[in-house]
């Protein structure tokens, strides 16, 4: 059976993503800036202070620190980077030398020695002047963008959804940076025919993958985790094309965790059994052992993937690429802006329902340890906390239990209000509560995943009666939303199921719009107010609207 032994070289009826800069991590004086390129080679990343002057093309036949010295641009950053095929033409340049408030400009440019092959050498920041802002020196108060769920294959017209208005609003507000909470890409696409689910290819051609990847009867995993590696990178290129995507990138730093969907639909929710049998086909070869081979060098591609894309441009965390140090691997980070405290959990990279009869299956022992330590600290450091969950601490409410069942029972899995989650949740709300009742910080989750939107008070009134603890979800950006209907489903006020005490008191609740988040917070008199603004595009001519919900302050 043929199966294409170069996934790059498949055909598609869309065009993939050629050089790309993306803004990463920022503080006053840094910035992770990451880039891809359309071909390999020797590659500078230049920053001034002004645009850069001159024939950029052909940088009159000079090098490009030699070109940069004649200029009055007042260079601050220029360094050169062998970018290769190994990270799919993909690098971080860690930018110093910023100063805090300050407009920088920045451009990508081929080196002399390949100037024959690459004639114009200039490549990101030629005529579309590519530029960021340092943090300024004062973040007392904060305007950032959150958003989830890009898929704009979804829907038939193949929509940018909700990301021009996004990328404008941005623009409009002076957003200081976005925060991007969960697929980014969705490898598996509900099986549309013109974007084919790489888990369906997988199980169409198994057989022939297996035929040629084996040596005396055993896979050679190397050689798969590779080839399956350029099938994840070609979604990344084609899910990532997209003009108001990458003008959002190219200019507000971007911080990135995945959901499931980067993965494998409902990616930790399954059984082994269950996930082995994903795969099965008639007349195919079922051997459940190999297809748990094989989707666990799927999930090693991901992860390998994963890091080139999104997170190498986060703030760094101890990861290793070798499958033999998963265990120790820590995708969740935090980071600060001011006296404003994030954590950014990772729900994917250690997800495992078999262990829920521990409390562990969606965070892990290790990482909820660490999240635990970072309230307690971070809550007498900070006047305000910030806490990335991809998937709702509530939305769904009962019914997630109810319906387990079928082909849902995955997605429901994934859900904190699913009652085998509710040890691991309720340790997690008891800290978030106690945080912020002590201490008087407000804590604010922000999720996706859910493909609507909702705004929750979560309290535990005889506990911690001082709390102010809320969660606001936005999605999905550009997948095709939750029918309108589906806003019937969403929970209203009430106890939350298995959590002693526990209340939500829903402020807000939206569905059938692509929409996303505007936060605001600002510091007075040592006190922090916070609110959220949810957009979506509404009317006859998909005009911007915009619903404001203070969830603390005046």
């Amino acid at each position: 059976m043929y199966f294409p032994r170069n996934p790059a070289n498949v055909e598609q009826d869309h065009p993939k993503l050629g050089s790309l800069a993306i803004i990463g991590h920022m503080t006053a004086k840094t910035c992770r800036l990451w880039v891809r390129m359309y071909c390999a080679a020797k590659w500078w990343l230049v920053v001034t202070e002004s645009p850069l002057q001159g024939d950029l093309d052909t940088l009159d036949g000079l090098n490009v620190d030699a070109f940069v010295a004649q200029q009055a641009a007042n260079p601050v950053f220029c360094q050169a980077k062998n970018i290769g095929t190994a990270t799919d033409n993909t690098v971080v340049f860690n930018v110093t030398g910023l100063q805090a408030g300050r407009k920088y400009y920045y451009a990508v440019i081929a080196d002399l020695a390949d100037a024959e092959r690459i004639p114009r050498r200039t490549e990101i920041g030629h005529q579309g002047k590519k530029f960021f802002h340092a943090l300024p020196a004062n973040l007392n108060n904060l305007t950032f963008g959150y958003f989830s769920c890009h898929d704009p294959f979804s829907s038939v017209s193949h929509s940018e959804g909700a990301w021009p208005l996004y990328y404008q609003t941005m623009v409009n507000r002076n957003g200081l940076f976005s925060i991007g909470g969960g697929d980014q890409v969705y490898i598996d696409t509900n099986d549309k025919e013109d974007m084919y689910s790489a888990w369906d290819w997988l199980g169409d051609y198994k057989n022939a993958i297996i035929q040629a990847f084996s040596e005396n009867g055993e896979l050679k995993k190397p050689e798969l985790i590779s080839y399956f590696a350029e099938v994840y990178r070609t979604y990344y290129r084609l899910y990532w094309n997209f003009p108001n995507l990458k003008k959002t990138f190219q200019r507000f730093p971007t911080y990135m965790i995945w959901d499931d969907h980067e993965i494998m639909d409902g990616w930790g929710s399954y059984t082994r059994q269950e996930r082995s049998k994903l795969l099965n086909r008639f007349f195919q070869d079922d051997d459940e052992a190999t297809n748990d081979q094989l989707i666990q060098l799927m999930f090693e591609a991901a992860k390998q993937v994963y890091f080139e894309y999104q997170h190498s441009h986060n703030p760094k965390t101890p990861v290793s690429l070798k499958p033999e140090d998963n265990e120790d691997c820590q995708w969740d980070y935090s980071f600060r802006m001011g006296d404003h405290g994030f954590y950014v959990l990772d729900m994917r990279g250690h997800h495992d329902y078999e262990r829920h009869e521990d409390g562990t299956a969606l965070l892990g022992a290790k990482q909820m340890q660490r999240v635990l330590e970072w309230l307690d600290d971070a809550s007498q450091r900070c006047k305000s906390l910030f806490i990335v969950s991809p998937v709702p601490v509530v939305h769904w409410g009962v019914l997630v239990s109810m319906m387990d069942i079928g082909s849902v029972k995955d997605d429901l899995r994934d859900e904190w209000e699913h009652d085998t989650n509710h040890k691991e949740r309720n340790i997690l709300l008891d800290a978030m509560l106690k945080c912020s009742h002590d201490q008087g910080c407000p804590v604010t989750v922000l999720s996706g995943d859910v493909h609507s939107a909702s705004v929750y008070q979560l309290e535990n009134r005889d506990k911690f009666p001082n709390a102010k603890v809320f969660n606001a979800t936005s999605s999905a950006i550009s997948r095709k939303p939750a029918p309108a209907k589906a806003e019937m489903l969403i929970r209203s006020t009430g106890n939350i199921n298995g959590y002693e005490g526990g209340y939500a008191t829903r402020l807000y609740a939206l569905s059938g719009q692509h929409n996303f988040l505007m936060v605001n917070t600002n510091l007075e008199d040592g006190t922090a107010s916070v609110s959220v603004d949810l957009y979506w595009p509404a009317g006859d001519d998909g005009e911007l609207t915009q619903k404001r919900i203070k969830l603390t302050g005046e």
